[in-house]
């Protein structure tokens, strides 16, 4: 070929090349992101080389090696017992009656034990149980007083709160002062 024939084909072939390339490297890609089902069973069926199968029995010991599947499984010899020999025991002499337990003797109370807190008896403070803790307005006490109150008639520390809150159900009944005092309206 002459070099002026060489030179089109060349241009020819630079312009060709580019898509040629991309579209084997696509073919490749696609080829090994998804293998034929042959090449999966050549690849899964393919021995281990020699090497890794020196290196793997090296590796393995007596005490160690792998049991395969088709063995069964001997069961493990028991460990043997230490004998004990029996303690030698004197019997008791006989008793005709059993001995007096001498009065002074109290079981003594676990200081774990504490008393059980006692049950909530009631949910919901009431106009009555208000009217219980201020004496029917006879008597005035502090918000921290008349919860306390509350408590003892069996109530939450929550919810004698929000009975003695100055917008809360009992408000229109309850005259708070501005030292903290409440007092009841008969």
């Amino acid at each position: 070929m002459n070099p002026k024939q060489t030179a089109p084909l060349i241009a020819k072939l630079a312009t060709i090349a580019p898509p040629l390339l991309f579209g084997v490297a696509i073919y490749y890609g696609l080829k090994w992101l998804f293998p034929d089902e042959d090449e999966k069973k050549k690849s899964e069926t393919t021995p281990a080389s020699a090497e890794t199968e020196s290196r793997r029995k090296e590796a393995e010991t007596g005490a160690f090696r792998p049991i395969p599947a088709e063995n069964p499984v001997k069961p493990a010899a028991a460990p043997a017992a230490a004998v004990i020999p029996p303690l030698s025991v004197t019997p008791a002499p006989k008793v005709s009656s059993p001995a007096p337990v001498p009065a002074a003797v109290a079981i003594p109370k676990i200081a774990t034990q504490a008393a059980p807190p006692p049950p909530i008896k009631k949910k919901f403070v009431s106009r009555k149980d208000l009217a219980t803790v201020f004496h029917r307005g006879e008597r005035a006490l502090t918000r921290t007083a008349a919860v306390a109150a509350l408590k003892n008639l069996g109530f939450g520390k929550t919810a004698a709160y929000e009975a003695l809150s100055s917008d809360g159900r009992f408000a229109s009944w309850l005259k708070i002062a501005s030292d903290g005092m409440i007092t009841w309206k008969a």
